[in-house]
């Protein structure tokens, strides 16, 4: 879910960008975004602070460039 919408906030375009960036982080990982860390309030303050998963190794760096610009807190 995206940081505004943990918020409070409608949902808007931006929310859909930052979405697309965490489906691209899942096809390059095969596995649920923070699938390894309980999905609970302390999961949405970070996400809301700024924490994004992992970058997977060996992943190509313009795939890289966009999943971040998807992130962004103004994408």
């Amino acid at each position: 879910m995206a940081p505004e919408v943990l918020r409070g906030k409608p949902y808007t375009k931006a929310g859909d960008i930052y979405s697309f960036g965490i489906i691209m982080w899942e096809m390059t990982s095969g596995v649920p975004a923070f699938h390894n860390i309980p999905h609970d309030l302390n999961l949405s303050l970070n996400i809301c602070r700024g924490i994004r998963p992992e970058i997977i190794e060996g992943t190509m760096p313009e795939y890289v460039e966009l999943m971040k610009k998807c992130w962004d807190n103004n994408p």
